[in-house]
């Protein structure tokens, strides 16, 4: 009895310890760009890690990616995050890369019957990788709307270039539609549309898409594969594939 007892108090201390992670909590990259407006849970750490391949593209032929990721439910409403992305590109060209990236997300209103969900993003990212100058700023409003089964999400965002090369424009902006809806209980499928503004001054608007699907391995754990592609400009990619895990505790 007295083992049966000592045994139910260490689940209970230990489920009100860890947070359960959520598969239908959008973030940027996992495995879509466009994310949804709601934060992690309030006190609840996420660690994230997801890597991609690239074919074509602004990093030559062949590269690819990885970015580890934490998060921290500081406050209610909101987290913040610190990554730090790392490219492998095909080209040897190895500027800005490692850059440590701060983010903080914020949801001002839940969605009701008339208003979407509605969150505002600020990341800065400092110049600690490889010939990086200046700090870019970057700052995004995110809407998520929901119809039964079916969500839908806007994210219009604007980044300041601290230090812009010869030839390349210091503002940029990029819009993105996204869309999810549970597969069953552990699955969900997502799929994105977005446009960016063309960093070099002159150049034409990049177009790309993802499709992917969001995957709960426990109630600690996501698993996330997807795969994308651009048209309208030679920097975007032909073939992007991404997979990520992500554990909250």
């Amino acid at each position: 009895m007295a083992m049966k007892l000592c045994a139910g108090l260490l689940v209970l201390l230990f489920a009100g310890a860890v947070h359960a992670a959520d598969h239908s909590n959008l973030e940027q990259d996992f495995p879509t760009r466009v994310e949804d407006a709601y934060p992690i849970a309030y006190r609840a750490m996420e660690f994230q890690a997801s890597g991609a391949y690239e074919h074509g593209g602004d990093h030559g032929r062949h590269a690819g990616e990885f970015e580890p990721e934490i998060k921290w439910g500081f406050m209610k409403n909101a987290h913040v995050a610190l990554g730090a992305p790392l490219v492998f590109p095909g080209d040897g060209d190895m500027k800005n890369n490692g850059d440590i990236a701060l983010e903080g997300l914020y949801n001002f209103n839940v969605e009701t019957p008339v208003f979407p969900a509605l969150a505002v993003k600020t990341e800065l990212t400092f110049p600690s990788g490889v010939d990086s100058a200046g700090v870019d700023v970057e700052v995004a409003a995110i809407a998520t709307r929901g119809f039964g089964a079916h969500r839908f999400h806007l994210n219009g965002i604007y980044r300041h270039l601290g230090a812009a090369g010869a030839g390349e424009r210091s503002d940029l902006f990029s819009f993105g539609l996204g869309y999810d809806r549970p597969i069953d209980l552990d699955h969900l499928f997502v799929a994105d549309f977005f446009i960016d503004r063309s960093p070099q001054a002159g150049g034409a608007e990049e177009f790309g898409f993802n499709l992917g699907v969001r995957k709960q391995l426990n109630p600690w754990s996501v698993l996330a594969v997807g795969l994308g592609s651009g048209f309208g400009a030679s920097r975007t990619p032909d073939l992007r594939a991404t997979v990520g895990a992500q554990w909250s505790f």
